[in-house]
């Protein structure tokens, strides 16, 4: 029997914990890969799902790996991708970003901002001058740097799967975001202080 595909274990872990507390959530459905090899006018998509909570609309892009760090590369994140999230910061109350899992040493699973995450793309790829604390990979984003400029994400585990703190992560993006009056100052600069707790 093949192994799950671990990817597909982190959303439906995520969508179920979003059921499980009340949270409207969609996941857009997946282009069929042999479609795109056969040159059928498919279009690609934005992002992988939709979280809505206390009025405001989280695009988001899941991304999983066993790694400490997460490729830059176009084979794991899409220019598609870093697009639309981006374009999505235009709106009101709307908060786009990724969603990293790092599955071990011990799962760890990372918010980051469209914003704080092509500053570091830029920052990484051109070698430029920074203020991190952390190594800087030019080809990938480690897991100090996702702890560094992230939101970190409660979970609880369960005999298989994990439940994760959706409402919490909500809650800490929203008021991060009302403490925004500067449209030029980062996520990193307004972080949640709030420790983690695993249980």
């Amino acid at each position: 029997m093949a192994a799950p595909n671990q990817g597909k274990v982190f959303e439906a872990n995520i969508q179920q914990s979003a059921k499980d507390q009340g949270l409207f959530f969609y996941r857009i459905k997946d282009v069929n890969p042999m479609a795109l090899k056969r040159g059928f006018g498919v279009t690609k998509n934005n992002y992988d799902c939709f979280l809505h909570a206390q009025g405001h609309l989280f695009p988001l892009e899941l991304k999983s790996i066993k790694a400490k760090s997460i490729p830059l590369a176009e084979s794991m994140i899409k220019a598609n991708q870093i697009k639309h999230l981006k374009q999505a910061t235009k709106f009101n109350n709307v908060i786009p970003g990724f969603l990293f899992q790092f599955r071990e040493p011990e799962n760890k699973v990372y918010f980051i901002h469209i914003d704080d995450f092509l500053t570091y793309k830029n920052i990484a790829e051109h070698q430029l001058p920074h203020t991190y604390k952390s190594k800087v990979n030019k080809a990938s984003i480690p897991i100090a740097i996702c702890e560094e400029i992230g939101t970190e994400v409660r979970w609880m585990k369960k005999k298989v799967n994990y439940t994760y703190y959706l409402n919490k992560l909500c809650d800490d993006l929203i008021k991060k975001s009302k403490e925004l009056d500067n449209p030029y100052k980062s996520y990193i600069d307004v972080k949640s202080s709030i420790g983690v707790v695993h249980q």
